[in-house]
């Protein structure tokens, strides 16, 4: 019997949502790539932070469950009126799924069960807005051009080159893409404690998708119920920062249903 993650649970309803049968071989990072990056507050002393940042992510598309350890590196400079970040970020993981199957129909339906590594990289950047409170303890960063690029490749990346280039199961769809850009617009509020200015949360939202990503895909002649491949949706984060040290959660949905969990030091 297989072992389920907590992970994967939470992951189960969105997929009985976007399908019953089916399954969508998607790339595995969109969702995880939009990583937070800590940046200075404008009252703060220091306007230049360098992160290095840990998470675990976990995520599906429907009839494929995703698991990821990700690591961040970025820097990110505050001025005046608007601030800009950018970093690198590497991932390794395992994408599973499919479906036991017992006969010939079965095969012309459906995939095997399979459990695939993959691995990738990618750089991200951001620039925006923000205006600050009389006082200082926040920071309102009402608006945020954010892009990502990323280059994904494994045994994973080659099953589902494999597949789109053969006979598709009536019941699958599958891209072959593995470079991604997301990009996308966001906005933050941040505020510092007033007793302790060490003590920051941040709240971010994150709207944006990964153009010509739903158009790569190929379809099994079955799939009713596209939406596997919408790349467009938003991605939620909470950021605590103590000092140096940070943690963050995230959850989203583009093309991939997704949450992650993050914990970094922060470097002036």
């Amino acid at each position: 019997m297989k072992k389920i993650t907590l992970l994967q649970v939470l992951c189960i309803c969105m997929i009985a949502v976007l399908s019953s049968c089916s399954t969508f071989l998607t790339t595995a990072v969109p969702g995880s790539n939009i990583g937070y990056m800590p940046k200075p507050m404008v009252a703060d002393s220091i306007h230049t932070l360098t992160s290095i940042t840990g998470s675990f992510a976990g995520g599906s598309s429907p009839g494929i469950a995703f698991e990821m350890g990700m690591l961040n590196l970025s820097a990110a400079h505050t001025f005046k009126n608007f601030n800009i970040g950018y970093g690198l970020f590497g991932y390794a993981g395992k994408a599973e799924g499919g479906t036991d199957l017992q006969t010939a129909e079965d095969r012309e339906q459906y995939l095997n069960n399979f459990k695939k590594n993959y691995a990738g990289a990618g750089l991200q950047f951001s620039i925006g807005l923000h205006n600050t409170s009389e006082n200082g303890n926040t920071d309102f960063r009402y608006l945020s051009f954010q892009n990502s690029f990323s280059f994904e490749n494994g045994p994973y990346t080659d099953f589902r080159r494999n597949t789109f280039n053969g006979k598709i199961p009536t019941y699958v769809a599958v891209t072959d893409r593995s470079f991604i850009w997301t990009t996308g617009l966001s906005t933050e509020i941040i505020w510092r404690a007033r007793r302790n200015h060490d003590i920051k949360h941040a709240f971010k939202l994150f709207i944006g998708g990964s153009p010509s990503l739903s158009n790569s895909f190929r379809f099994g002649s079955s799939i009713s119920n596209k939406d596997g491949a919408n790349t467009v949706g938003w991605i939620f984060n909470y950021h605590l920062l103590i000092r140096r040290i940070s943690l963050g959660l995230e959850t989203g949905t583009t093309s991939n249903f997704s949450q992650k969990i993050s914990l970094g030091y922060s470097f002036n």
